[in-house]
């Protein structure tokens, strides 16, 4: 049992990598060049987004860091392997779960009620979306870069 418990921290570090990866991607292109949009254009693209995103691929990155994390810490717990740096790298991937659903979905939901073609409910979902969602991305895709970085130290501690 000893040997699932590096496996399983090795995989949750690598969903965790992906996810963090896709996050930064986002960061770094996706929210820059909407943010140069007219504000229809960012909010009929980001309603689009949120709708598109609940595919296989992103669940079982979003999840699966998480719960695969989760399973190792109880492994190594019952195994009474090494355990802190799991313990930190479940915890994190936990808080980027706690931070999408505490602020992001509650914010793409509030966009996705924007009526696109409304000039003056996009001016406002815009300003009420844009500021907060980028800040609260940014600190999901650093806490999962951390808790992916823990994740795959762990089995090396």
């Amino acid at each position: 049992m000893t040997t699932l418990v590096p496996a399983l921290a090795l995989l949750a570090g690598l969903l965790s990598a992906l996810l963090a990866g896709f996050y930064l991607a986002f960061s770094l292109s996706i929210m820059p060049a909407l943010a140069r949009l007219p504000d229809p254009v960012l909010v009929s693209v980001m309603q689009t987004v949120n709708r598109v995103i609940v595919r296989p691929g992103f669940v079982v990155l979003f999840l699966g860091a998480p719960l695969v994390a989760a399973a190792a810490v109880v492994l190594a717990l019952v195994a009474g392997a090494p355990v802190a740096a799991v313990i930190l790298g479940a915890l994190l991937q936990v808080a980027s779960l706690v931070i999408t659903a505490a602020v992001n979905i509650p914010l793409n939901t509030g966009l996705d009620r924007a009526d696109p073609h409304d000039a003056a409910d996009v001016v406002r979902a815009r300003e009420a979306f844009e500021r907060p969602w980028v800040r609260a991305h940014g600190v999901r895709t650093a806490v999962t870069t951390l808790g992916a970085a823990a994740l795959l130290a762990a089995p090396l501690l």
